[in-house]
């Protein structure tokens, strides 16, 4: 059965968890033929000897690349000079060698519906956010901070729902490991000065919308130190350039791309990311100065203010 989506499986030091991962994407039940690209960018613990293991086991679907240097550090963008060269099915998916699918079926879901339904392009659904031993901590949609009460209606409706591209762009976040796309939308990123999670959710909605399921069907890890969004948290200098900077940079290179067909909603989503950043460095004037602090729940601004006119009281909890 030829392959007609391809999994992309980025990996980095994923030791304890990649089998994990790979066995669960491999055992997906399905009428379409699928393929499970492994890129190692040159891990330090044994993460290239459970591919090995694994492409064995598996030698007509796993197809493995092994760096010989990390390419990361030498500022290589994987996605773009190892991914997407190497996509030649009409769809492709992503699972990060740390996050895993936890349904089987999820793949045959998530095809069958872009084969049916042309306007969209691409699926994503509701995930398990789990710590680095796998317990569950909480499901990751709604993630309630800002007063967005029309789009958490859309991600509460048990159906599913689509989402526009302007929707998209302020819901800013969705998992990784949740994504399946047309590949046609995938190949433009390659003009991108680098290819984060956010233009990749963007590109491959780009002149059409996304279909949201309902439905738990893959597993989002946090707190890991040595993934991107783990290590900007130890460090401001690296908060700056590696959050606020990186994604202000891609948003005016989408709007920029899509001539300012959204361009009012980037500069907003902007202002948003920004206040971010002031959060991360528990910066209530700063997070004031933004303009849209109004635009958070009541809740979440009671929160800064507490902690920021009683800082003892976030002590206490702590302890």
């Amino acid at each position: 059965m030829a392959a007609i989506v391809t999994v992309a499986v980025l990996s980095y030091d994923h030791e304890k968890w990649l089998r994990k991962c790979i066995e669960n994407i491999c055992s997906q039940k399905t009428e379409y033929g699928f393929r499970v690209l492994v890129h190692d960018d040159c891990s330090k613990d044994g993460s290239k000897a459970v591919i090995e293991e694994l492409h064995k086991k598996y030698p007509d679907k796993i197809v493995p690349i092994y760096q010989e240097v990390n390419q990361y550090s030498q500022g290589i963008n994987i996605v773009q000079n190892y991914i997407i060269p190497a996509l030649d099915t009409k769809y492709y998916a992503v699972c990060e060698g740390d996050d895993y699918w936890c349904d089987e079926h999820k793949l045959q879901k998530q095809i069958a519906y872009l084969e049916t339904h042309p306007e969209c392009n691409m699926c994503f659904h509701n995930a398990k956010v789990v710590d680095m031993d796998d317990n569950f901590i909480k499901n990751f949609f709604p993630r309630k901070m800002w007063n967005d009460k029309a789009l958490y209606k859309k991600l509460a409706a048990p159906e599913g729902a689509d989402f526009s591209v302007d929707e998209m762009i302020r819901m800013d976040f969705a998992p990784t490991a949740s994504i399946v796309g047309r590949t046609e939308n995938l190949r433009p990123l390659t003009e991108f000065s680098t290819s984060l999670d956010l233009v990749v959710r963007l590109m491959a909605t780009y002149d059409g919308c996304a279909h949201f399921f309902n439905e738990i069907m893959s597993a989002y890890r946090t707190n890991n130190p040595n993934s991107a969004s783990g290590s900007i948290k130890t460090s401001p200098e690296k908060l700056k350039k590696n959050f606020y900077d990186r994604h202000v940079g891609l948003l005016r290179e989408f709007d920029e791309y899509t001539k300012g067909k959204f361009h009012s909603e980037i500069e907003h989503v902007i202002k948003r990311k920004e206040l971010i950043y002031y959060q991360h460095l528990n910066d209530l004037k700063g997070m004031k100065a933004t303009g849209v602090y109004g635009e958070l729940l009541l809740y979440e601004r009671l929160k800064y203010e507490v902690k920021d006119k009683l800082p003892f009281i976030t002590k206490l909890k702590r302890k």
